[in-house]
């Protein structure tokens, strides 16, 4: 049974290097999986939370630290497995029986990807909802801008710290509210 009473919307942080400083030996890993759900009836913004996930193919960079904010010692602390986290968060969250949303296309190749590279069941349905492009349709723009410049545009402030996958996730749900409102 498919549930329609809330959208699950995803922001991944992925491990990242300067531009051409990428190790030949290591390639993007998901290091975070930021999570909410919009409730569609009401337009609240729930259930904020982050998963931190240890990278298999790859360490964290000083230049991913200062991005994102995540350190090697975080994730050496505080991640699980890629597979434990898709489990948490298909329980927690229903993901497989909802729509699930994300500002583009990345957050959903990559965890596509991941699930196919570490043979893990995606968490998501595959009813995907690609926010940014939603929002160019809805205000009539001719090319996407920035997260930071569509809240602008319809008069929100970006809240919490950009390239943390929680309050980019979260901040993405206020794009996802202003476009269904």
């Amino acid at each position: 049974m498919f549930l329609y009473d809330k959208i699950i919307v995803v922001d991944v942080e992925a491990t990242c290097w300067e531009e051409n400083l990428k190790p030949q030996d290591m390639c993007n890993d998901i290091i975070e999986i930021g999570i909410c759900k919009y409730v569609v009836a009401t337009g609240e913004i729930e259930d904020k939370r982050s998963y931190f996930i240890k990278p298999q193919r790859s360490t964290i960079s000083l230049f991913c630290s200062n991005l994102t904010g995540i350190t090697q010692e975080k994730i050496d602390k505080e991640s699980m497995s890629f597979e434990e986290a898709c489990k948490k968060i298909r329980k927690r969250y229903g993901s497989n029986m909802r729509a699930w949303a994300a500002y583009g296309e990345y957050d959903r190749t990559i965890i596509q990807n991941h699930c196919k590279d570490f043979n893990v069941d995606n968490p998501f349905s595959e009813t995907y909802i690609n926010i940014k492009t939603m929002f160019i349709f809805k205000n009539k723009m001719p090319n996407a801008l920035s997260l930071l410049e569509e809240l602008e545009i319809i008069g929100e402030k970006f809240k919490g710290t950009i390239h943390n996958g929680a309050d980019d996730a979260y901040n993405t749900a206020k794009l996802l509210k202003n476009i269904l409102n």
